[in-house]
């Protein structure tokens, strides 16, 4: 469980927005304490923390907080000309990408940023921490590169369990649609010190019932990103799954083949 807390010492101002936020994400609220150790029970895994800045999520000694990260490295990859991984499987005519699983939000940032002005990503976040801390972002965070804060202001994220979202949504909604479920065995876990991240993420596994509903609302393509060799590929719903020597994931492709504009 997720409660949702302020900075040591926070304004009045401060807490009342705390709690304002804690009964909107359905969300507990705890006042603070001197160390976040001292509010810590059986069943709480983390606190979502309000202070002057944005959300944070505190878990263990760790936090997170919304960042462009490894995005910017991608963004500076592909404007010396090199290609990203996952931009290149867009197919040339996609403009509207749904990204079921927002999480950090690099991808639907890279994929905003790759699109430019005439496309559009949409992602979803079942986490209601995750969520909180994204949506403020995107609205808020200002890069001193201007084309990477208007990528964040072009994607929509909602807050939505994809399998839900997509049994409702329309036929051929969007050109593509992307999946990356969280790896529950996660690559260099102590290397890339995310655990604060792990402790608010969702763990919804990919089954066959999924994708064949992504498949009916996507017009162009449906990609997954997942281990090398997860049992999600092989169902044989996909024509292609791009693995790299050397590379702890791969990406699979499904070709919907519904090409009219």
């Amino acid at each position: 469980m997720i409660a949702v807390t302020t900075v040591h010492k926070a304004p009045p101002e401060v807490m009342e927005k705390a709690r304002e936020r804690a009964a909107f994400l359905g969300l507990p609220y705890c006042p603070r304490q001197p160390t976040f150790e001292a509010m810590e029970n059986g069943d709480t895994e983390g606190f979502l923390v309000y202070g002057k800045r944005g959300p944070a999520l505190w878990s263990a000694g760790h936090e997170h907080v919304f960042h462009t990260g490894t995005a910017k490295l991608r963004f500076l990859q592909m404007e010396r000309g090199g290609s990203d991984r996952l931009c290149s499987l867009l197919p040339p005519e996609a403009r509207t990408v749904l990204d079921c699983t927002f999480g950090e939000g690099k991808d639907s940032i890279v994929l905003s940023w790759y699109l430019g002005e005439t496309g559009w990503v949409t992602a979803l976040e079942k986490s209601a921490a995750l969520w909180e801390i994204g949506q403020d972002g995107l609205a808020h965070f200002i890069d001193p590169d201007e084309t990477v804060t208007a990528a964040l202001r072009r994607v929509t994220l909602l807050r939505a369990d994809f399998r839900d979202f997509l049994r409702h949504a329309a036929d051929d909604a969007w050109d593509v649609i992307y999946f990356d479920t969280m790896f529950r065995r996660p690559v260099k876990r102590e290397a890339n010190n995310r655990e604060a991240f792990r402790s608010g993420a969702c763990y919804d596994r990919l089954d066959e019932a999924v994708l064949r509903e992504a498949m009916r609302a996507a017009r162009l393509r449906v990609i997954v990103k997942e281990r090398p060799f997860s049992e999600v590929f092989r169902n044989g719903l996909f024509q292609e799954v791009h693995r790299r020597r050397g590379q702890t994931i791969a990406y699979g492709v499904i070709e919907t083949g519904r090409n009219e504009p």
